[in-house]
Formats: C-alpha cells, sequence, structure tokens
C-alpha cells in the first residue's frame, strides 16, 4: 500500500472501509476510529518493510564478501585472489586433499596438523584469511570453533598458532611434549635423518622451546644411531640447520657408496685353493676373500 499517513485523512468513508477490508483489518465502527487503525497498520508495515529491507541488503554484503574470500568451492580458480592465469588457489586446495584431517583434540594429533599446514603456508601461496578459511573442512570440535574465532576476529596464521598453543597446550603438556619430541627423541635405524631433523625444528617452532639453532642442531647428532654416528665420525660438527642438512647430504652419500660397494664385490667359490710360490710340493693354501678397508668410519663389509 503506497499511503502516507496524511493521505488516509483525505480518504472517504466508503473508501476507509474498503481499504481496512482489503488489509484484513476491522471495517466497523465510528470514522476516527477506522483512521486511527489504518495508520497504525501502514506504520507497522513500513517498518517491518525496512527491517527486512536492511537484513536483505547485510546478507547480500556478507555473501559477497565470503565469495570473494573464499571463491567458487567448485572452480577455486574464480576467487578474486586469483587473477587470470594464477593457480595459486589450485595448488593449496590440492595439497590441503593430501593432509589428513584431525581425528581428535589430542594435542600430540593437533601438532601433527599444524606442522602440515604450516608446510603448505611457508609457500605463501595464498593470504592468511583465505588459508583459515580453506582449512576449517579439516577440522571439527573445538579446534573448528576455534579457527572460527580468529577469522571471526581478524587474526593471523601466525597468531592463530600462539593462541591454539595457549587453548589446547596447558603448561604441563607442553613441557611433555618438549621433553618427548626435542629431549629424548631417538633416531631409529632405518628412519631418514632429514625426517627426523624436520620434526624436532617444527615441534621447537610451534611449542615456543627456547633454544638456539645450534643447541637444536647439537641435540639431534648426539641422538642419532651409532651407526649412523659412525659416518659422521670424522666430519666437521654442524653448528646450524643448513651445516646439519649438508652433513646429511653426505652421511646419505657414503652409505649409499658402501651398499653399492657390497652388492657389486664378486665372492670368491667356496673351497678354492691355490698354490703359491716357494710351497713344498703337494701343499695348497685356502684364498680368502679380501679385507674391505671401506671409508674411514664405515664398518668393514
Amino acid at each position: 500500500m503506497a499511503l502516507t499517513s496524511s493521505e488516509v485523512y483525505k480518504l472517504t468513508a466508503e473508501r476507509l472501509r474498503q481499504l481496512c477490508s482489503k488489509e484484513g483489518l476491522d471495517s466497523e465502527g465510528p470514522i476516527r476510529s477506522l483512521r486511527q487503525r489504518l495508520v497504525r497498520h501502514l506504520s507497522v508495515s513500513k517498518m517491518t518493510s525496512k527491517q527486512e529491507m536492511e537484513s536483505e541488503q547485510a546478507s547480500a554484503q556478507t555473501d559477497s564478501s565470503l565469495e570473494a574470500a573464499i571463491g567458487d568451492p567448485q572452480n577455486p580458480n574464480n576467487s578474486s585472489h586469483v587473477g587470470p592465469g594464477d593457480s595459486s588457489v589450485t595448488v593449496v586446495v590440492e595439497l590441503l586433499r593430501k593432509v589428513q584431517t584431525l581425528s581428535s583434540d589430542e594435542p600430540e594429533a593437533i601438532l601433527r596438523l599444524v606442522n602440515k599446514l604450516d608446510e603448505i603456508h611457508a609457500l605463501g601461496l595464498i593470504d592468511d584469511k583465505m588459508f583459515i578459511v580453506r582449512i576449517l573442512p579439516l577440522v571439527s570440535g573445538a579446534v573448528l570453533r576455534f579457527f572460527g574465532g580468529c577469522l571471526r576476529n581478524g587474526r593471523n596464521w601466525a597468531q592463530c598458532k600462539g593462541d591454539l598453543l595457549r587453548e589446547f597446550f596447558p603448561h604441563f603438556v607442553c613441557e611433555r611434549m618438549v621433553r618427548d619430541l626435542i629431549f629424548f627423541n631417538f633416531h631409529e635405524e632405518g628412519q631418514a635423518l632429514r625426517e627426523l631433523a624436520d620434526r624436532v625444528f617444527a615441534a621447537a617452532r610451534f611449542l615456543a622451546y627456547e633454544a638456539d639453532e645450534e643447541r637444536l642442531v647439537g641435540r639431534i647428532v648426539m641422538h642419532l644411531h651409532p651407526a649412523i654416528l659412525a659416518h659422521a665420525a670424522f666430519l666437521e660438527r654442524p653448528r646450524s640447520r643448513k651445516e646439519l642438512m649438508n652433513a646429511i647430504g653426505l652421511i646419505e652419500e657414503k652409505v649409499s657408496v658402501l651398499k653399492e660397494r657390497k652388492f657389486s664385490q664378486p665372492a670368491l667359490p667356496r673351497g678354492r685353493t691355490t698354490r703359491v710360490a716357494g710351497d713344498r710340493p703337494g701343499t695348497s693354501r685356502r684364498l680368502r676373500a679380501p679385507v674391505d678397508v671401506g671409508i674411514v668410519g664405515a664398518p668393514a663389509t
């Protein structure tokens, strides 16, 4: 109804009763009561229409902001952060698909997830808000509510990790994990050296373990398996993460050479004998396999 309050008072009695009936109002009674009744109805209708319009506008703004931040889930390349030919979001989505979803709220499970996510975030392909939105399907329960709060409060990834540590890793739990993952994380035979080093550095970074790089490297070297320490005996002691990775590369190369020599060295037939000059007639000597001096510090094959 496109009537104003002033126009209501200009209506005839018959027209006034028709409009009241049309709007579902009582059309009986004196003209003055009908006018007041219709004016109140118009005021309520206008107020309701205004509230609905504001709600629709706010909803539209929220939807457009969310679409601009997230993009089309079916087509990640439609994101506002992605230009023509840019596949950064697609790459992040593919990497996140390989990350195992969080199965529980246990600190160990959360730490494994955060370490995996940290590796992807370190690539710097998308901004922090987009990254946090993309990891929401990987979490549930209290952790999902936590990351939702980070989005509402505009926290970046580094701030989220700090809040996550305080929220889910109480002091005693943090101390226990530092002990298990750094102080007594012994290298097992057959375990990849680079994997061990990466796990120690990732745990120290997230758990805010206050130790410099040289101390962490010394801890890793001290916990290496004895068989690996034998190969590293004559290498210069590493004091940084870069030097540690260089030393690991040399150790891996040395182990590979030893394996190759072991497989390529021909074995002598059993029971084979030969004569040596100067021996008495009728005597012979059994041949023995040559001793492999190997590489310095390596076990004999």
